[in-house]
C-alpha cells in the first residue's frame, strides 16, 4: 500500500509540474521564512549560555523608587559584595567588575613599543573569581592567580595577536595609556559573539585600587557604580535571596529607598534593566515566522482543493474498485506530509544560503549554522511534521468523500457547502494574516522613523566629541577654544563630564520646600560655561552660566522635569541640596533627552565646573555643515600640540546616536518586518489565486448560463467581487485590532499616535491583490466560449 501511494504521488508529480512547483515554493517560503526567524530568536535568547553555571549567575542591580520615573539601575554598591558573603549562605561566589575608562587614569588605549596608540574600549577591572563564575578557556597562564596581584592583566586572543603578533604574551608587559606598564598573566579564548559582556582585556581590581586613588572602595556604599555578580549555589530560589537583601540599604544615607535585587544573567540581553525591549520584539518575531508557515499552509490547502477536479476521476475509479475511504484519505495525507518535509528541508538549506542577508539587514555578524543547532532542528522537524499533517488532513477528507457515481459523471461539486463555507474561513484567515503583517510592518516602519527624527531637545548635527584623559597639569580649555575658534569651519567648543547618550553621572538632591525625608534622583552633569551653546539648548527662565558671576561656580541649572518634581512654580534662586551642600538655581533649560530616546526625560541638574581640563573630560566641537573632515582634522592638530601625551579619537555625535540599543534593535525590527511583510503579500497572492481558481471552476456553468443570457462582464465581475469584499471585510474586523494590540505593546516611552492611514493602505494594499486576481480570471472567463463552459462537467 505505501509503494502504491508513493508511486501515485511520483505519477501525479509528473502529470501537473506546475501545480506541484507552485505548491513546492509555496511551502519552502513559508519554512524558509519560519526558519530565518527562528534562528534570529534562538541565536538572542541562546545570549550567555555558553557558561556552565548560566542559570545560577545573577547581576545584583538596584531600584531606586525615589526617582522620577522609577530606575531600574544595572549597578549597585560595591560593599554589597561583603553583606551578600557575611549574610546570604546560599551565595557560593561573589564578582566586581569595572569598565576601564579614561577617567581611572590609564586611558582606554594600549602604547606600542613604536609609540602609536591601540585603542582598545573592552577593557574590565575585576577579581580573580570572574573565572570561577563565568566559563572561561585560558589558553596561557594559572587560571588560579591570574588576577590576585595588583598590575596584572589577562588578554583576549584577539587581543594578544595584535600586541604580541608571535605569541607568548605572558610574562611580558603592555603599556596601558601612556604611562602604566602592567604583567601579562594570562590569555583566553575570546568570549562568544552572543555574549552580554566581551571584554577585551581584564586588569586585576587591585590595580584600579592603586590607580584611581581609591584604596579601600570595595567598602564603599555611596557609589553605586559596579557590576556586581554572584553565583548561588544549586537549588537557590534568587526570590529568597532578594528577600534578604532588600532593606541592604535602609541604613545607607540617600538610598533608604533603595532596593538591591538579583537579576538573572538569560535576562541581562533580553531586558538589562527590566525593559522589555528585546523581549516584545522577539515576540513580534516569533509570531512573524509562524503566521508566515501558516499562511503557506492555509494556500496548500486551498490550491489542493482547486486542484481536485483534477484527481476526481481518479478518486472515483479508486473507490468503484474497492478502494476504502481511510486508504484514500491516508494517501493524500502521505502526499501532503511527504510534499512539506521536501519543502521544510529546501528550507533549511535556502534558510543557510539567505543567512549572510540577515546580517545585513540585522547589522550583526552572527554565525548562523542551521544544521548544527540541533534545538531548532528539532522544532523545524515536529512543526513540519504538524503543518503536513495540518495541511494534508481537510483535502485528504474531503477528497476521500466525493461520490464516485456523482464523479465519473463529471457532477464533482453537486455536494454540500460545508467545505466550501470552510474554505471562506481559510481564505478569511489568510486575509487577516496578511492585512496584520501589513498593518504591523507599517507601524514598526512609522515608529522607527518618528524616533529617529524625534525631536531631542538639543541640535545634534554637525557634532563631533572625544574623551580626553588629561593625566599631568591641567589645561585652560579657553585657550583651546579661542584657538579653535580662529578657524572659520569651527563654530564652538566645550566640555563636559557627560554628554547626551554618552555617559550617567547619579545622585540624590532634596530641595527647597521639599519634606525632610524626601529626596529624589537626579542625572548630573559638570559642564563649563559653553556647554548649553554647544548643543543650543533652550532656556526657558533664568540665565546659562557666565563668567560675568563668579557665584555661578556654586550655582546650577535644572531642566524642565526637575521643576515639576520640585513643584515651584518660580525657580530662579531656590535651592537644592547636593550631599548637603547647597545650590542656588540660576536657570531652567528645556527638557532634552539624556540617554535614549525610548526612555522618559529624567531630571537632570547641570553644575558649573572650573574652566580647565584635567582628569576625564568630553570634548565636544561643533562645525560648520559639511565641514566634519575639515573640523576633525584642526581639532585633531590643535590638541595634540596642547596634550601631547594624552591620546583622544574625535567621532561623530550620530555614532552614538545610533549605538543606542533601542535604536539599533527597532531598526533591524523595521527592515526585518518589512521584508516578511512583502513575503506575506506574495505568498496570499499565490493562495488567493487557488481560491479564485477553484471559485470560477465550481461556477463555470453559472457564468456560461449569465453569459449567454446576456449577463456583463462587469456583471460576472461584481458576482465574483462580492465573496471577495465579504471576506477582505471579515479580516478587517480581525487584523486591525490585533495590530492595534501590537502598537499598544510596544515599548517605549513615546511613541506616534497611528493615525487611519496605516489601515488604509494595508487594506488598500490587499484589496487590490485580490482585484487583480479576480480580474486576471474574469479576463479569461470574457474570451472563452460560453459553449465551452455549458459543456463543463
Amino acid at each position: 500500500m505505501i509503494r502504491h501511494f508513493f508511486t501515485s504521488m511520483y505519477r501525479n508529480i509528473l502529470r501537473d509540474k506546475i501545480f506541484t512547483l507552485i505548491n513546492l515554493v509555496n511551502l519552502t517560503i513559508g519554512f524558509t521564512t519560519f526558519i530565518l526567524l527562528g534562528m534570529v530568536v534562538s541565536y538572542e535568547f541562546n545570549y550567555d549560555k555558553s557558561n556552565k553555571n548560566f542559570d545560577r549567575i545573577y547581576r545584583v542591580q538596584t531600584k531606586q523608587e525615589d526617582s522620577y520615573p522609577t530606575n531600574f539601575c544595572t549597578y549597585s554598591p560595591a560593599a554589597i559584595r561583603y553583606h551578600l558573603m557575611a549574610d546570604v549562605p546560599e551565595v557560593e561566589q561573589v564578582l566586581i567588575m569595572r569598565e576601564v575608562s579614561a577617567g581611572q587614569g590609564m586611558g582606554q588605549f594600549f602604547t606600542l613599543p613604536d609609540g602609536n596608540q591601540l585603542f582598545e574600549k573592552n577593557g574590565y577591572f575585576t577579581e580573580n573569581s570572574i573565572f570561577n563564575i563565568f566559563t572561561i578557556r585560558i589558553i596561557e597562564g594559572n587560571q588560579a592567580n591570574s588576577l590576585t596581584e595588583p598590575s596584572s592583566i589577562a588578554l583576549s586572543e584577539t587581543l594578544q595577536q595584535k600586541l604580541f603578533p608571535n605569541g607568548g604574551a605572558v610574562g611580558k608587559q603592555v603599556v596601558v595609556g601612556k604611562r602604566y606598564p602592567l604583567t601579562v598573566t594570562a590569555v583566553y579564548a575570546d568570549f562568544p559573539i552572543n555574549s552580554t559582556m566581551r571584554p577585551t582585556y581584564l586588569v586585576s581590581i587591585s590595580t584600579y585600587e592603586t590607580l584611581a586613588l581609591r584604596k579601600g572602595f570595595r567598602d564603599d556604599w555611596v557609589y553605586i557604580d559596579n557590576d556586581n555578580y554572584v553565583l548561588l549555589k544549586k537549588g537557590t530560589d534568587p526570590k529568597q535571596i532578594n528577600a534578604k537583601i532588600k532593606n541592604a540599604f535602609k541604613n545607607v544615607k540617600n538610598y533608604e529607598k533603595s532596593t538591591p535585587y538579583l537579576h538573572p544573567l538569560s535576562k541581562l540581553h533580553l531586558s538589562p534593566n527590566n525593559q522589555p525591549d528585546t523581549l516584545v520584539g522577539l515576540a513580534i518575531l516569533s509570531m512573524a515566522g509562524l503566521l508566515v508557515l501558516i499562511l503557506s499552509c492555509v494556500n496548500y490547502v486551498n490550491l489542493s482543493l482547486a486542484n481536485s477536479t483534477r484527481r476526481a476521476t481518479e478518486i472515483g475509479i479508486k473507490k468503484v474498485v474497492g478502494f476504502p475511504k481511510k486508504a484514500i484519505a491516508a494517501q493524500f495525507l502521505t502526499e501532503t506530509v511527504a510534499m512539506t518535509i521536501v519543502a521544510m528541508i529546501l528550507g533549511l538549506f535556502a534558510a543557510q544560503a539567505t543567512s549572510p542577508l540577515m546580517d545585513q539587514i540585522l547589522e550583526k555578524n552572527i554565525e548562523y549554522h542551521v544544521f548544527e543547532n540541533v534545538q531548532l532542528l528539532l522544532i523545524v522537524f515536529l512543526v513540519g511534521l504538524l503543518a503536513g499533517f495540518l495541511s494534508g488532513l481537510y483535502p485528504s477528507i474531503v477528497l476521500s468523500a466525493y461520490n464516485p457515481v456523482k464523479v465519473l459523471k463529471g457532477k464533482l461539486f453537486g455536494g454540500t457547502g460545508k467545505s466550501i463555507n470552510l474554505r471562506k474561513v481559510l481564505t478569511a484567515t489568510q486575509f487577516s494574516i496578511s492585512l496584520f503583517m501589513l498593518i504591523v510592518s507599517f507601524i514598526l516602519y512609522r515608529h522607527v522613523n518618528f524616533i529617529l527624527n524625534k525631536d531631542l531637545g538639543f541640535d545634534n548635527k554637525n557634532i563631533i566629541f572625544s574623551e580626553v584623559n588629561v593625566q599631568q597639569d591641567t589645561t585652560d580649555f579657553e585657550m583651546i577654544r579661542q584657538k579653535l575658534l580662529q578657524y572659520p569651519e569651527i563654530v564652538d567648543a566645550s566640555f563636559s563630564s557627560t554628554i547626551p547618550f554618552q555617559g550617567n553621572i547619579g545622585g540624590f538632591v532634596s530641595w527647597e520646600g521639599a519634606a525632610p525625608d524626601q529626596k529624589e534622583m537626579i542625572s548630573r552633569n559638570y559642564v563649563n560655561y559653553d556647554f548649553i551653546p554647544t548643543y543650543n539648548l533652550k532656556m526657558v527662565a533664568g540665565r546659562n552660566f557666565s563668567k560675568e558671576y563668579p557665584s555661578d561656580n556654586k550655582g546650577c541649572i535644572i531642566n524642565e522635569t526637575a521643576l515639576k518634581v520640585f513643584g515651584w512654580t518660580d525657580p530662579i534662586g531656590k535651592m537644592i541640596f547636593l550631599f548637603n551642600t547647597p545650590y542656588p538655581v540660576i536657570g531652567v533649560v528645556k527638557d532634552f533627552h539624556p540617554y535614549s530616546v525610548h526612555n522618559p526625560i529624567p531630571s537632570y541638574v547641570m553644575f558649573l565646573q572650573p574652566n580647565e581640563l584635567s582628569g576625564s573630560k568630553l570634548i565636544t566641537v561643533r562645525f560648520t555643515s559639511g565641514n566634519e573632515q575639515k573640523a576633525r582634522e584642526l581639532v585633531t592638530k590643535e590638541l595634540e600640540t596642547i596634550v601631547p601625551n594624552d591620546p583622544f579619537e574625535f567621532k561623530d555625535f550620530k555614532v552614538i546616536f545610533f549605538l543606542d540599543g533601542a535604536i539599533s534593535f527597532w531598526q533591524s525590527m523595521k527592515r526585518l518586518f518589512f521584508m516578511f511583510a512583502i513575503v506575506t503579500l506574495v505568498v496570499s497572492s499565490v493562495g488567493l489565486f487557488g481560491l479564485i481558481l477553484f471559485t470560477t471552476k465550481r461556477r463555470t456553468k453559472e457564468i456560461g448560463i449569465r453569459k449567454v443570457l446576456g449577463s456583463s462582464i462587469g456583471a460576472i465581475y461584481q458576482q465574483l467581487s462580492l465573496e471577495i469584499i465579504g471576506l477582505l471585510g471579515f479580516a478587517t474586523l480581525v487584523a486591525c485590532p490585533a495590530a492595534w494590540y501590537i502598537y499598544q505593546t510596544m515599548p517605549g516611552a513615546y511613541k506616534e499616535p497611528l493615525t487611519i492611514s496605516e489601515f488604509l493602505v494595508a487594506i488598500g494594499m490587499i484589496a487590490l491583490v485580490a482585484f487583480i486576481t479576480i480580474s486576471y480570471h474574469v479576463l479569461k472567463v470574457a474570451i472563452s466560449n460560453p459553449v465551452d463552459a455549458l459543456k463543463y462537467e
